[in-house]
């Protein structure tokens, strides 16, 4: 079966959405390692104990959606069910970020990927139908 143009978006998303998850991990640690940092969010000094858990997750994130995308193009059975779980796990990550910059993009990227993966072509795709 020929890959549907849908799952080349979805392939390709994941590895944008890796990409962002990336930047947003190496956002927390730069401020991380900034003393004294102020977020319009919070309005006063923020405990490092917050910049540890966003990079720690989003650094996650970037793992999980780099294998995901070799899954996609690979047409594996698996990759439906994980694209539909990670996008709402992203989508709700995304909103904490919504303040950091990169959140529009993740929430968005999100959406996308959901709609996308639904459709019965990337199903037939991965045999889930």
């Amino acid at each position: 079966m020929t890959r549907p143009g849908a799952a080349t978006v979805l392939g390709v998303l994941a590895y944008l959405n890796a990409a962002v998850n990336l930047l947003s991990a190496v956002a927390a640690v730069v401020l991380l390692l900034r003393p004294q940092q102020v977020q319009l969010l919070f309005g006063d000094s923020v405990s490092d104990v917050y910049w540890v858990i966003s990079a720690a997750l989003s650094g996650f994130l970037f793992f999980a959606y780099v294998w995901l995308a070799k899954g996609i193009f690979a047409g594996l059975d698996y990759a439906w069910t994980v694209v539909n779980l990670l996008a709402i796990i992203n989508l709700l990550f995304g909103v904490l970020y919504l303040f950091q910059g990169t959140g529009v993009l993740m929430v968005l990227i999100s959406v996308m990927a959901l709609i996308l993966n639904n459709t019965r072509g990337v199903r037939e795709w991965y045999g889930t139908v």
